[in-house]
C-alpha cells in the first residue's frame, strides 16, 4: 500500500512540475511581447474623430475633403468646410472650382452656392470662386446677388483684365433688371436700383447717367440734373450727357416726344394729309424739312434765304412757307420753314425751337 501511494504521489508532482514550466514559458513571452517598443501613431485632427449614434457634444462624422467632394456629399461638405476654416487654402477652392463647374445645374445650385459660401467665409479674395459663384447665382434666377459678386470682384481689384471680365457681367445683369423693372413700369424701383448701382461703382460715368436717367423718368429733375452734373466722360460720350440734359429741359417745359434711342422725335401732320417724322434739334431756332417732305406737301418757296451751319460748315438754305403743320393737337399755319441742304434717313426734317417752345404737353409719358 505504501509503494502504491508512493508512485501516485511521484507522478502528482511531476505533473506539477510540468505545468509551472508550461505557465513560465508562455508568462515570460507575454513580458517580453509587452516590454518591446510599440509603433508611432499619428494622432487624428479634431475633425477626423468619429462620433458614436446618438452621444452628445462630440465632432460628426466627416470624411476627407476630396472624398466628400468627389461623393457629391454637398451637405456634409458643407459642414466640414464649416469645421476647417482655420485650414482651408486656395487649394481647396481650386479642387471645388475644378469638381463644381463640371456638375453645374440647377438641382444642386443651392448646395454647391452654400458650400462655396462655406470656403469664402476662409478664403474671401479667391476670384475665380467669386465668379463661380456669380455664375450659380445666375442659374439660381438671382441676379441681384450675382451683380453683388461681380460688384466684389472689382473692389479687390484683381487686374484690369478680371475688372473688365467683372464689368462686362455686370453690364449685362445691370441690363436685365433694368429691362425688367421698366417693363413693370416700376420707376421708384428702377430709380433705386440705379441710384445703389452708381454708389456701388462711383468711378462708372455710365452708372451715374443712368441712375440720373432713372431720376428724369421719375421726374426728379433737380435731383437728375445734380448728378448730371457730376458725371464725367471717362465710359460715357458728352453727347449722352446733352441729350438727357436737352430732355430734362424738355420735361421741365412740359413737351413731349417719342423716344427712339437717344434721340427725341416728333409727328408732324400736314393739310396734304402727309405724316412727317422729325427729329427734336433744340439747336435749331427755326424747323427744317428736307427736299422731299416739301415737294410731298406742296409747300410755298420764298423768294428769300438763310444762313445755317451743318458739319460741313455755314450753308444757304431756301425759306419755305407750309400751310399747316400739326404737332401733339397744337395746330400750326403758314409756318415758315427752311429746306435742309441732304436728307436724313428715316426723317423728314428737324423739329426747332420756334415750334418746340409752343408745344406743351409731357415729354415723359409713354407713347401709345
Amino acid at each position: 500500500m505504501v509503494r502504491g501511494g508512493g508512485f501516485a504521489y511521484f507522478f502528482i508532482l511531476v505533473a506539477g512540475v510540468l505545468v509551472y514550466g508550461v505557465g513560465y514559458w508562455h508568462g515570460a513571452s507575454y513580458f517580453a511581447h509587452v516590454s518591446s517598443p510599440l509603433p508611432a501613431v499619428q494622432s487624428p485632427s479634431v475633425s477626423d474623430l468619429p462620433k458614436r449614434a446618438g452621444s452628445h457634444g462630440e465632432t460628426p462624422v466627416m470624411p476627407g475633403f476630396q472624398e466628400l467632394l468627389d461623393d457629391g456629399a454637398w451637405f456634409k461638405l458643407e459642414r466640414w468646410l464649416g469645421a476647417n476654416q482655420a485650414s482651408l487654402s486656395l487649394a481647396h477652392g481650386q479642387a471645388l472650382r475644378a469638381t463644381l463647374s463640371e456638375r453645374l445645374n440647377k438641382y444642386d445650385a443651392l448646395a454647391m452656392r452654400r458650400i462655396l459660401r462655406a470656403y469664402l467665409a476662409a478664403q474671401p479674395d479667391d476670384i475665380p470662386v467669386l465668379f463661380l459663384l456669380s455664375d450659380l447665382q445666375q442659374m439660381s434666377g438671382l441676379p441681384e446677388a450675382a451683380l453683388e459678386t461681380l460688384f466684389t470682384i472689382m473692389d479687390y481689384s484683381g487686374g484690369p483684365d478680371i475688372e473688365n471680365q467683372a464689368r462686362r457681367g455686370a453690364d449685362q445683369i445691370v441690363g436685365v433688371i433694368d429691362n425688367r423693372l421698366k417693363a413693370r413700369g416700376a420707376l421708384a424701383e428702377l430709380e433705386a436700383f440705379r441710384r445703389h448701382v452708381s454708389q456701388r461703382l462711383p468711378s462708372s460715368d455710365m452708372y451715374r447717367l443712368q441712375w440720373a436717367r432713372a431720376l428724369a423718368l421719375s421726374k426728379q429733375f433737380v435731383e437728375a440734373r445734380r448728378v448730371l452734373a457730376e458725371t464725367g466722360v471717362s465710359d460715357v460720350a458728352q453727347a449722352d450727357i446733352d441729350a438727357l440734359l436737352q430732355r430734362i429741359e424738355f420735361a421741365e417745359q412740359g413737351v413731349e416726344f417719342t423716344r427712339r434711342g437717344d434721340h427725341l422725335l416728333a409727328t408732324a401732320y400736314t393739310g396734304a394729309g402727309a405724316d412727317l417724322t422729325l427729329l427734336v434739334d433744340t439747336g435749331a431756332s427755326i424747323t427744317s424739312l428736307t427736299r422731299n417732305a416739301l415737294r410731298g406737301m406742296a409747300a410755298h418757296r420764298l423768294p428769300e434765304t438763310a444762313r445755317i451751319r451743318t458739319a460741313n460748315g455755314v450753308a444757304e438754305a431756301s425759306v419755305y412757307r407750309v400751310e399747316l403743320l400739326e404737332i401733339q393737337g397744337r395746330r400750326f399755319e403758314d409756318v415758315r420753314v427752311l429746306e435742309l441742304p441732304a436728307e436724313l434717313p428715316g426723317l423728314d426734317g428737324l423739329l426747332g425751337l420756334d415750334l418746340v417752345n409752343q408745344i406743351t404737353t409731357n415729354p415723359f409719358r409713354p407713347t401709345p
